[in-house]
C-alpha cells in the first residue's frame, strides 16, 4: 500500500498538455462499454489509473492510500467473471476511489486526524460493499481536511493536496481528494460525503461532475464515525464524483437504496424525468445573492448559461428565490450543520464549544459563534428548530412545483490559493475585490442542504479568469434524477470535463 508523505514540500513540475486519447480520461460510462465489447480489459484499466498516480500523485497528492497490487487482482477477477459471461453488471472492472472518511476493511480511516493514525477498520462502508458486490475494483482512498472541515484539503496525517489546473489553488473540501483524484485521472470515479459543499465545491472548483444526493437515499454506515439505521447523520449525504453526468447517475444507481433491516419494509423508487431535451426545462436562476455574493467569474458564467439557455428554448426566470427568509434559514443551517459535525470533535475541543456557546433561541447569525452553539445544541434545542425546517421544506416544494431546476453557484469564487493559517471560519476570500469570510459561501451548501434537495454540479467553465467553473443545478427532493437529466443534456451540448494540463 504506498501512502504519502506526510506534508512533505513537493518541487512541482512543469504543466504538459494531457492526452485526452489516454485510457485514464475515460468517462466510467465509456470505459464500462468498452469492457463489455471486449475492447479492454478491467487490468488495463487499473493501469491506465496507475500510470496516472505515478506520473501526477507527487504534485497533487490526492490518492493518498492505494493498493494497486490488490486492485490487478481484482480486476483480473473481473476479467475472467466477463470472460465466463457472469457479469456483475455495467461497473464490472471500473476501477474507482473512495474519500478516506469512508471505511475500507484493514485500512485506516483518519479523517485527518493524527490520532486516528493506527485506526484500522473492521469492515467496509456500506457505499465501498455495494461497488465491489457490482465489480467495480477499488483502488485507494482520496484526502480530506481535518475532522471533514474545510474547503481545502490538508492535515497532518496525508499533507496537502492542490488543484490539477493550478497547483497553487485548492481542489476544495472536504471531498477535494475526491474531486482532485477524478480530475488528474487517477480514478474514474469517487465516493464523497457534503453536509456543507463538500461534494459540490470540489466539483466546481476542479471542473468535474457531482452529485449530492437526496437526504437518506445512499446509506452512510461506515462513513466517519456514522452508524446505521437510528444513528443516521442529520444533512450529510453520500454521492459521486466523475468525468461525466451518466457516470454520476449509472454510480448512483448502484449505491442508493435501504440499508440492512430497513430493506425488509422499504424500496428506493426515484421518480422518473421525462423531459428529453434542454427547452422542455423550466429553469430558475439565481446567479449571485446578497447574503453570499458571488464572485463576477462565478455569476457571470451562470447567466451566459442562463441566457445561452433561453437561446436554445427553455424557460427561464431569473433570480427568483423560494417564499422563506434566507437569513433565517442560513442561521438553522449553520446552528443543525455544527450540532450534527460536532461528532468529529474530540473531547476538549466539545468543552471549548460548550464553554463559547451562545443562547440557541438568540438572533445572533455571526458564524463564529452560532459554530459553537450549534455543537453545544441540546437535543430539545434540536427539536425546536424542525418546524422552521418544515417550513423552508414546505416552499422548496411549492417552488419546485413551478422550476424543474434552480441554477445557482457550488460556491462563491472559483479556487481560491491555498490558505493554511487559522481555523476557517477566520479566513477571507475576495469577491469582487473585497473580502468575504471564507465561511460565507455555506450559505450556497444550505440554501438546498438543509431540506435534503439533490444538487448535480456540472462544469460550464472556463471561467473568466480562466479557472474551472460549475453550476449547481437543484431539483427537488428525491428527484435527483431531474438534476442529472439536466446535467447530462448540458454535456451532451458541450459542457463538459476538460484535462488539466498536468
Amino acid at each position: 500500500m504506498a501512502q504519502a508523505q506526510n506534508g512533505a514540500p513537493v518541487t512541482l513540475p512543469p504543466p504538459t498538455a494531457a492526452n485526452p486519447s489516454d485510457a485514464c480520461w475515460l468517462p466510467a460510462h465509456v470505459a464500462a462499454a468498452q469492457l463489455a465489447r471486449r475492447e479492454t480489459t478491467a487490468v488495463a484499466l487499473v493501469d491506465a489509473c496507475h500510470a496516472a498516480w505515478q506520473a501526477r500523485h507527487a504534485a497533487v497528492n490526492a490518492m493518498v492510500l492505494a493498493d494497486f497490487e490488490a486492485a490487478r487482482e481484482a480486476a483480473a477477477g473481473s476479467d475472467a467473471r466477463r470472460q465466463a459471461g457472469r457479469t456483475r453488471g455495467p461497473l464490472d472492472g471500473v476501477p474507482f476511489s473512495v474519500k478516506e472518511s469512508f471505511d475500507v476493511a484493514g485500512w485506516p480511516t483518519t479523517c485527518g486526524a493524527p490520532a486516528r493514525a493506527t485506526h484500522r477498520a473492521a469492515a467496509d462502508a456500506v457505499v465501498v460493499e455495494r461497488l465491489r458486490a457490482h465489480g467495480a475494483v477499488l483502488l485507494g482512498k482520496t484526502n480530506v481536511p481535518l475532522g471533514l472541515r474545510d474547503w481545502q484539503t490538508y492535515n497532518a496525517v496525508y499533507g496537502t493536496t492542490r488543484n490539477p489546473h493550478d497547483l497553487s489553488r485548492t481542489p476544495g473540501g472536504s471531498s477535494g481528494g475526491s474531486a482532485a483524484a477524478v480530475c488528474a485521472g487517477m480514478s474514474y470515479f469517487d465516493i464523497g460525503s457534503d453536509i456543507g459543499s463538500s461534494l459540490r465545491n470540489p466539483a466546481h472548483y476542479c471542473g468535474v461532475f457531482s452529485h449530492k444526493s437526496s437526504h437518506g437515499i445512499v446509506p452512510l454506515r461506515g462513513h466517519g464515525n456514522a452508524q446505521a439505521g437510528f444513528a443516521a447523520q442529520d444533512i450529510n449525504v453520500a454521492g459521486p464524483v466523475a468525468r461525466s453526468a451518466r457516470d454520476l447517475e449509472l454510480v448512483l444507481r448502484a449505491i442508493a437504496g435501504p440499508d440492512a433491516a430497513e430493506g425488509a419494509a422499504w424500496r428506493l423508487d426515484l421518480p422518473p424525468c421525462d423531459i428529453a431535451r434542454l427547452d422542455g426545462f423550466r429553469v430558475a436562476v439565481l446567479p449571485t445573492h446578497p447574503l453570499a455574493e458571488a464572485d463576477a467569474a462565478v455569476s457571470g458564467a451562470i447567466e451566459r448559461l442562463g441566457h445561452w439557455l433561453e437561446a436554445a428554448g427553455a424557460q427561464v426566470a431569473w433570480h427568483v428565490r423560494p417564499d422563506f427568509d434566507p437569513a433565517e434559514l442560513w442561521r438553522v443551517y449553520v446552528l443543525l450543520l455544527r450540532a450534527t459535525t460536532s461528532l468529529y470533535m474530540d473531547d476538549a475541543a466539545f468543552a471549548d464549544a460548550l464553554a463559547r456557546a451562545g443562547q440557541p433561541d438568540s438572533d445572533d447569525a455571526d458564524y463564529a459563534t452560532l459554530q459553537f452553539t450549534g455543537a453545544a445544541l441540546s437535543h430539545r434545542h434540536w427539536l425546536r428548530l424542525q418546524p422552521a425546517r418544515e417550513r423552508f421544506a414546505r416552499a422548496w416544494h411549492r417552488f419546485f412545483g413551478d422550476y424543474d431546476v434552480l441554477l445557482c453557484p457550488a460556491a462563491s469564487t472559483t479556487a481560491f490559493p491555498l490558505d493554511e493559517q487559522g481555523e476557517p471560519w477566520q479566513r477571507s476570500i475576495t469577491v469582487n475585490g473585497r473580502p468575504w469570510p471564507l465561511t460565507s459561501q455555506l450559505f450556497w451548501a444550505g440554501h438546498s442542504g438543509l431540506c435534503g434537495l439533490p444538487s448535480t454540479v456540472a462544469p460550464i467553465g472556463p471561467a473568466s479568469d480562466g479557472l474551472p467553473v460549475g453550476v449547481q443545478v437543484v431539483a427537488g427532493r428525491y428527484h435527483d434524477l431531474t438534476a442529472l437529466r439536466f446535467a447530462q443534456l448540458l454535456e451532451d451540448a458541450g459542457f463538459a470535463f476538460r484535462a488539466p494540463r498536468i
